[in-house]
């Protein structure tokens, strides 16, 4: 793993502040994974890598709300110039987002939820979060985006989310399958209001059509099973006795224990859901201990003054 950090890169990006790092670069055969803030050293870090592998033929971008703003265009062009695949594990917004729209092809990992995976594109922002247009033009946004989408971005869509006011907005693509369950795929978030990226505009068009990916496929990434989720999915596998959202099989007859089960669905992992036979009573938790799922269960066993069961684990239904 390569770890570059210089404090005077750091300092040219004063929105993370110095003694950020940079992006960490894991190796991985023919596989580099970046993940992380993007900081101004890591167009020398991916040049270095790839002299030492000329053979790189996939780059992982995981994890990253991006940066400073030359380096992700610069990576961008080096990638596309290599010939090399990106994907998105996790997410990838901002400065990384355009590294990512530089793979000749470009695809979504399985590595998360495809609920929980996304790449969020939107402008230039000052050290205060507001946008920054001269920096916008100067950096010809607009056209870049249009030409590494290979074309096919909508440019009034893209005109919209380069003048996005704060930088917590974006464009947030997800896997087209998304749709399906959620109605659609792509969601704009005006960055006025803290959002979950899935409760923002809804827009009816994908990743797929407007350039974002290449291809539908899903891959993995060579140390998916590493990942703590990764591990914990397989511990704890689904039942099938329901999906995840499927509120009309929560086994609760209560409406705020149905409100509660809407709250952790909207909470990050590590996170378990815990019911008791009276269907009155449940007990959740999200993060912030060593073991969510005892956490959970206690919580729901102090109030139904009996033995719970897990409902869900994570993001998955392991109710029998």
């Amino acid at each position: 793993m390569y770890r570059f950090l210089t404090r005077a890169a750091c300092c040219l990006f004063a929105l993370w502040g110095c003694g950020v790092h940079s992006m960490e670069l894991a190796a991985h055969g023919n596989t580099i994974i970046l993940s992380g803030p993007v900081v101004g050293t890591e167009l020398v870090m991916v040049k270095d890598a790839f002299a030492a592998n000329p053979k790189i033929d996939l780059v992982v971008l995981r994890n990253s709300h991006g940066g400073e703003a030359w380096t992700g265009y610069r990576v961008g062009e080096f990638l596309r110039d290599a010939g090399v695949t990106t994907a998105v594990s996790g997410y990838c917004i901002s400065s990384c987002s355009r590294m990512f729209l530089g793979g000749k092809q470009r695809l979504f990992t399985n590595d998360y939820p495809a609920d929980r995976t996304y790449v969020g594109f939107h402008g230039h922002y000052s050290a205060d979060g507001n946008l920054d247009r001269t920096s916008v033009q100067k950096g010809g946004l607009y056209a870049w985006i249009l030409k590494y989408s290979d074309g096919k971005a909508d440019p009034d869509l893209v005109k919209r989310w380069i003048a996005i006011e704060k930088n917590r907005g974006a464009a947030n693509f997800f896997h087209p399958d998304v749709g399906a369950a959620l109605g659609n795929s792509l969601f704009f978030c005006d960055g006025l209001t803290a959002q979950n990226p899935t409760s923002c505009e809804p827009i009816a068009t994908n990743a797929l059509e407007r350039g974002v990916i290449t291809d539908v496929r899903r891959i993995s990434s060579p140390d998916q099973s590493t990942q703590p989720g990764r591990q914990r999915a397989l511990q704890f596998p689904p039942s099938g006795y329901a999906a995840l959202a499927d509120l009309a099989k929560l086994p609760l007859e209560s409406a705020a224990g149905t409100e509660q089960y809407q709250r952790y669905l909207q909470a990050k992992p590590p996170r378990a859901f815990a019911v008791a036979p009276t269907r009155q009573h449940w007990g959740w938790v999200s993060g912030g201990t060593d073991d969510v799922n005892a956490a959970a269960l206690k919580r729901c066993e102090e109030r139904a003054k009996q033995a719970c069961v897990l409902y869900s684990v994570d993001d998955n239904v392991v109710f029998r």
